[in-house]
């Protein structure tokens, strides 16, 4: 198979149907991996690529990219996988009913929505040699008939697919997709990272070809760092021996994506001008942080002055990007923070932004207990924190400088993030910001990892 037979389809009538189009919108206030809700705007247009399915055939299978336009001024583009039906024929109620070029009028659905899809999806995928896929292993016809979507909260869509993940996903940008690339990269060499089995294209934008999904093995017998660490923090377990653990795994990753992807320095200056500016964003839409802008700008006063060593990371490093098996440590989503273009993840930074992020991970794993400002909350978290830490570098690499200005940036985003899709949990983050300024208020342990 190549990487251009799914050509992009011309169906003006889809493109244009404003009713599909505030269907799917309406819609995708529903999903948990639109990242989007709660900002005004509309889909501007639906850009259909060719069928998956045989041609005039219902029900029909296809991926289409939502161009989003926001009151703001921003512009994102979103990978959805639509299915049609005869009116009336399909599961549930749909999205909405139009004119599609070869079909005639049907019915349009969000196909992860319903198994037979999904099924259907996969299986033409594996087999059809019209779809774009670059398959390293093909699936045997049980794992096919067997998958499902997996229903947890992320940001992009999880089929599963018997010994493997089909990784649907879901906000795109032209280009290669980051996890996809550093899985290609490691080409299955790592310990700490699953193997890669293929690869969905399509040619979006017109003469680009853009990732739209991946395969990857499933690792077996394992289970999320995130339920892992909250679960052990309920109830009061001690979790440094596996905290430390993880931290040897990021750093064999970090030297195999060095390895990769070459390194080099950044001014200090430089990523604290880009912290400031994106304090003061999101100062602009969460108003919880204006009594703290002028702390917290001073939070990045430690970066000024130095050249800093950066490198490809992970970008987006939390207890819910890990899983813990009996061989160890398994780390996965290397896309970088949703809310950044694919420009920003792919710029080199500092391995510390990884290990911050892990850092506000374990204070987000101590609201799991009962009472989350208790001493014994807060000294599980903090000794989780070492425990990293130590795992990672020692103490003699370690950077507590660095490590504190990453630490704020993340909280900052963090805010912004829970206030458009979790507001319940904005005090999370809004806790380590007021722990943050109280420390910069007169606190000399602002370089220490201190709760």
């Amino acid at each position: 198979m190549t990487d251009h037979d799914l050509t992009e389809a011309t169906d003006p009538t889809e493109s244009t149907d404003e009713a599909l189009r505030a269907a799917w919108w309406g819609h995708l206030q529903t999903v948990r991996w639109f990242g989007g809700k709660g900002s005004p705007g509309t889909i501007s247009r639906l850009t259909p690529l060719d069928f998956y399915t045989p041609e005039g055939v219902l029900p029909a299978l296809r991926s289409e990219i939502a161009t989003i336009d926001y009151d703001d001024g921003r512009t994102e583009y979103y990978h959805l996988l639509a299915a049609y039906h005869a009116p009336g024929e399909g599961p549930g109620e749909p999205l909405g009913e139009a004119d599609i070029s070869g079909l005639g009028r049907a019915d349009v659905h969000d196909a992860t929505e319903d198994e037979a899809s999904v099924v259907e999806f996969v299986r033409v995928l594996d087999e059809n040699p019209r779809a774009a896929m670059d398959w390293r292993r093909h699936l045997a016809p049980d794992e096919v008939a067997g998958a499902r979507v997996w229903r947890g909260e992320q940001s992009n869509t999880t089929i599963v697919v018997g010994a493997g993940l089909f990784k649907l996903f879901r906000r795109v940008e032209p280009g290669p997709n980051l996890d996809a690339e550093v899985l290609t990269a490691l080409d299955g060499t790592s310990a700490a990272t699953p193997a890669l089995w293929g690869r969905l294209t399509g040619p979006w934008p017109s003469g680009q070809t853009t990732d739209l999904g991946m395969v990857i093995e499933r690792v077996p017998d394992v289970t999320d760092g995130w339920e892992l660490a909250s679960a052990a923090c309920a109830a009061g377990e001690d979790f440094t021996e596996r905290a430390e653990e993880l931290g040897r795994a990021l750093r064999r990753v970090h030297r195999e994506l060095a390895d990769a992807f070459g390194t080099t320095t950044r001014p200090g200056d430089e990523i604290a001008a880009t912290m400031i500016r994106r304090l003061d964003a999101a100062a602009a839409v969460a108003g919880v942080l204006d009594p703290h802008v002028a702390d917290l700008r001073r939070g990045f006063a430690a970066l000024e002055g130095q050249q800093v060593a950066t490198q490809r990371v992970h970008g987006d490093f939390h207890l819910g990007q890990t899983l813990a098996g009996p061989h160890g440590w398994t780390i996965i989503d290397f896309e970088g923070e949703p809310a950044k273009t694919a420009a920003e993840r792919r710029e080199p930074d500092s391995v510390w932004r990884d290990v911050a992020g892990m850092m506000r991970s374990f204070d987000y794993a101590r609201s799991a207990h009962s009472d989350p400002s208790s001493d014994a909350a807060k000294n599980w978290a903090e000794a989780s924190r070492r425990a990293f830490c130590s795992g990672y570098c020692g103490p003699k690499d370690f950077r507590g400088d660095l490590l504190s200005a990453y630490e704020v940036d993340k909280a900052v985003y963090e805010v912004v993030y829970e206030l458009r899709n979790r507001p319940t949990w904005v005090s999370i983050p809004m806790r380590a910001i007021l722990e943050q300024t109280q420390r910069a208020a007169g606190s000399p342990e602002s370089k220490e990892i201190k709760e």
